[in-house]
């Protein structure tokens, strides 16, 4: 069990978000093509933190793409003083990702990312400062999680936007619903009686809310099927989730999430249990999996409804 106190988490990389998306896209759409035999020795040693040694090798292979993309500096660490929103963002993904496949916490995460320097010295080089790599608290990682998934659905609306054909039209109304039932999440946490609005969190979700508005902007110069089927985050903040019935799956899925986050719902069925469990995270993240998988093969039905969800503190 890992005993090492965790650390608030920086969110300054978020500043340039969108750039490391873009570096995180281009890793896992990489082959490896035998480049990464160190990570045998990695997967051997530390199979036991992971359901398997196939995770373990995967993961090791995913984390040195990213670093190696970080830049391209030589012999100098790439996480360095001119690079440290790039080290930000590298600590924050070797976070979400061992955290993801971890199947215990015998380990810390600085711990296992050391046994990732240790087993493959010719993928990272020079190693990187002791305090660069550290574990995040669970609070700032899941909030982290949040931001990030906001602008990966961000990116995906903003390149529907680029992209004028029937197929995109249809898909905005789900990345859009998904992206505001997120944002009612996010959003929640900064209420006045739930965070300080000056937190680092929240600073970079007024930052993420300005970006989304300039979409809105982009979506009135276009054809009325594409304002039809964006949500802004004024409706949500409105409480107000405007849906078409896609299937029995897209179009229910974020109406249920919400009703479950910030409805009577939710205390109904945590009443034994007292907050949220880290298994209904895990169940939130397979659900939004299934809405974006779900979502390019459903029927777009032309009917709209709109369902209201009002905010109850829990």
């Amino acid at each position: 069990m890992c005993t090492r106190g965790s650390k608030e988490g920086n969110y300054e990389f978020f500043e340039r978000i969108e750039n490391y998306i873009d570096k995180v896209n281009e890793a896992e759409s990489s082959s490896s093509d035998g480049e990464f035999a160190e990570c045998d020795d990695f997967s051997e040693e530390y199979q036991s933190s992971f359901k398997n040694k196939q995770i373990a090798k995967s993961l090791c292979e995913q984390l040195i793409k990213i670093y190696k993309s970080l830049n391209n500096s030589g012999t100098t660490p790439k996480c360095s003083n001119n690079n440290k929103n790039g080290c930000g963002f590298f600590n924050y993904w070797v976070n979400f990702k061992i955290s993801k496949d971890m199947i215990n916490r015998r380990n810390c995460i600085n711990e296992i990312y050391d046994g990732f320097e240790s087993q493959c010295p010719n993928a990272f080089g020079v190693p990187l400062d002791a305090d660069i790599i550290y574990n995040i608290n669970k609070d700032d990682l899941h909030k982290m999680n949040l931001l990030y998934s906001l602008y990966k659905k961000y990116k995906d609306i903003d390149g529907i936007l680029d992209n004028s054909t029937e197929e995109t039209k249809r898909l905005l109304l789900s990345y859009s619903t998904a992206c505001c039932t997120e944002y009612l999440e996010a959003n929640y946490m900064c209420n006045d009686s739930n965070d300080n609005n000056n937190s680092q969190f929240c600073t970079q979700l007024n930052e993420f809310k300005t970006k989304y508005e300039n979409l809105h902007k982009r979506v009135e110069g276009k054809d009325p099927e594409y304002y039809k089927n964006f949500i802004k985050l004024t409706e949500c903040n409105n409480n107000t989730v405007s849906t078409a019935l896609i299937g029995t799956t897209v179009g229910l899925v974020p109406l249920l999430v919400g009703l479950y986050k910030f409805t009577p719902l939710r205390q109904l069925i945590n009443s034994k249990n007292g907050k949220l469990t880290q298994e209904y995270r895990n169940t939130d993240d397979e659900i939004r999996n299934i809405m974006l998988m779900d979502q390019g093969n459903e029927h777009i039905s032309s009917q709209q409804e709109t369902y209201n969800i009002k905010y109850h503190s829990v």
